[in-house]
């Protein structure tokens, strides 16, 4: 697996490691837990998933302190920013491969300045004053949260919480194809559920039990699970990044996505909450 400097080491014989897919929500954080087992040392051979547990965490320091037995922790949130008119490489990567319609789904973060905003008119302005682009209204939103995750990352931190993005991580699990819907609509969640199917066989449970209160959307809960998944295939050393060396940004930071390789052949066994799968 390429890191961009940072080695996950391949799991030894039978170990035992939790890692943690984790989705912005409207309560703030979804987090889906799950164990993997290595059967061998060789990065090729299977491993054994189960989903060990789901919770909404209110903030991201909560998050940190429910999976800090995590090895892996994958978020599907910006880390590292840029400060100027450089875009982050693995964004421009990112929409490269999905293309068409799902390109759009990677938008472009804030750049770091824009971070002490209070409204989106002041925010769009001052990265245009800083990248010559103004920020969308989507990248305001949800600029509390990548605020929240910015003030926390340092480089150490980044060797165990690493940034993904699930459609980017659907495009490897579906042979290297973006998925044809949008992942808002009912077609395109169901697109996405039957690809899960073949790692969590009751994902439908899953979704269905998890918006209970509702907490949490259907699609966050779907990318927390494919994010976990991805967590857990990088454990396993079968993963790579976009791009393949990252930017480091001013605080340090590689500005990285961290996506699965899979074969484009063969399916998945299937696994539940109480039962394990091989992968």
């Amino acid at each position: 697996m390429n890191s961009g400097g940072d080695v996950l080491t391949t799991m030894s014989s039978l170990r035992l490691v939790q890692v943690a897919g984790v989705d912005g929500c409207k309560a703030g954080w979804f987090v889906a837990i799950v164990s993997a087992v290595k059967q061998t040392g060789r990065p090729d051979a299977s491993c054994v998933l189960t989903l060990k547990n789901s919770l909404v965490a209110n903030t991201f320091a909560e998050v940190l302190s429910k999976t800090h037995d995590c090895e892996l922790v994958c978020i599907d949130i910006p880390i590292g920013l840029s400060d100027g008119a450089e875009a982050r490489g693995c964004d421009l990567a990112a929409r490269k491969i999905l293309g068409g319609p799902r390109a759009s789904s990677v938008f472009a973060p804030p750049v770091r300045p824009c971070l002490s905003a209070k409204d989106p008119e002041t925010a769009s302005r001052i990265c245009f004053e800083h990248s010559g682009k103004k920020l969308s209204r989507q990248s305001f939103f949800i600029m509390p949260k990548i605020r929240e995750v910015d003030e926390a990352m340092t480089p150490r931190l980044q060797r165990r919480v690493r940034e993904i993005h699930p459609e980017v991580s659907f495009w490897a699990l579906n042979g290297k194809q973006p998925m044809q819907q949008n992942k808002k609509s009912l077609v395109g969640r169901t697109e996405r559920m039957r690809l899960l199917a073949g790692i969590f066989a009751d994902v439908r449970e899953l979704v269905a039990g998890a918006r209970k209160p509702k907490r949490a959307g259907p699609d966050d809960i779907i990318d927390a699970l494919v994010t976990a998944w991805t967590a857990s295939q990088a454990v396993m050393a079968n993963a790579a990044t976009l791009p393949e060396k990252p930017q480091l940004d001013s605080k340090g930071l590689r500005m990285e996505i961290l996506y699965p390789i899979v074969p484009v052949s063969g399916t998945p066994n299937r696994a539940g909450q109480n039962q394990p799968a091989r992968i």
